[in-house]
């Protein structure tokens, strides 16, 4: 459950954090959904099965996103515990586009070195676009490796997994793994206003009672919550059995499918 939001996922590529422990680079389930082409469930249905069958919930929730989402663009808020630090916010906004796989970011608040990065997969030789901040920026757009020392000690989430899907993904793998082991307890907590995912009604959902920590930064609790228009995985925290932070996402001012014209993926972009 690492790697989460989901989410959520980015790399601030230069910030000035010391070493990681290689330890960290931990396999997290990822879990496919087939689509068999059905209807999808109702409103009250999903509702339902928020209550009582969460794993139908979330597969119904990816089901629809494969269904009918292309791209969007957002604002991204997170904050992340790396080497057992809490990190101050950061809020970002992203373009994003499922193909190809397309990823633009832009920090408004909370950057460090990076201002600016952008990965195309199969593009620039498969490198991250990277805009320094500051006075960094005269040295103009550098490439770094998305799964390279800089980006594993500047994130939980390398941005080759950035993206609402994938935080859904990463919250099925886990949910799929401990259902396996009679040991998944997911409580529905209702229909609630999440104010940090714009005040948009969603479904709240809370882990709890881990048979085991999940991944080697210990999560023991998550909550999550799923916006009731869309069924995106809008917002989601984590932490650990001292009831510590280790990461917190929320997405927001969501424009699903935009046309991206001028397309926003290009070297220029990153380098305006």
């Amino acid at each position: 459950m690492r790697r989460l939001l989901l989410c959520l996922p980015l790399c601030l590529l230069l910030a000035p954090e010391g070493p990681r422990d290689a330890t960290r680079q931990v396999a997290v389930p990822l879990a496919a959904v087939a689509d068999d082409g059905g209807a999808l469930p109702t409103e009250a249905q999903m509702t339902r099965l928020a209550e009582t069958d969460p794993l139908a919930f979330l597969r119904a929730c990816i089901r629809r996103y494969d269904r009918e989402v292309t791209g969007y663009r957002c604002v991204l808020h997170k904050q992340e515990r790396l080497n057992g630090k809490l990190q101050p916010s950061e809020t970002i906004a992203a373009d994003f586009r499922e193909d190809p796989f397309s990823v633009l970011m832009d920090w408004r608040e909370g950057a460090g070195l990076a201002k600016r990065t952008l990965y195309v997969k199969g593009e620039n030789k498969d490198q991250i676009l990277v805009k320094p901040a500051g006075l960094l920026a005269l040295a103009g757009v550098v490439e770094r490796d998305p799964l390279g020392a800089d980006a594993k000690k500047s994130s939980r989430v390398p941005i080759t997994e950035f993206g609402i899907k994938f935080g859904m993904e990463h919250t099925l793998g886990p949910w799929e793994a401990a259902d396996k082991l009679n040991s998944l307890h997911v409580e529905f907590l209702g229909e609630v206003k999440a104010k940090e995912a714009g005040d948009r009604p969603c479904w709240k959902l809370h882990r709890k009672d881990y048979k085991n920590p999940e991944d080697i930064d210990g999560v023991t609790d998550a909550v999550f919550y799923f916006d009731k228009e869309t069924w995106l995985q809008v917002g989601s925290t984590l932490k650990n059995a001292d009831g510590q932070l280790l990461g917190e996402y929320w997405f927001r001012d969501i424009e699903l499918n935009p046309d991206f014209k001028p397309d926003p993926f290009t070297r220029e972009a990153v380098g305006r």
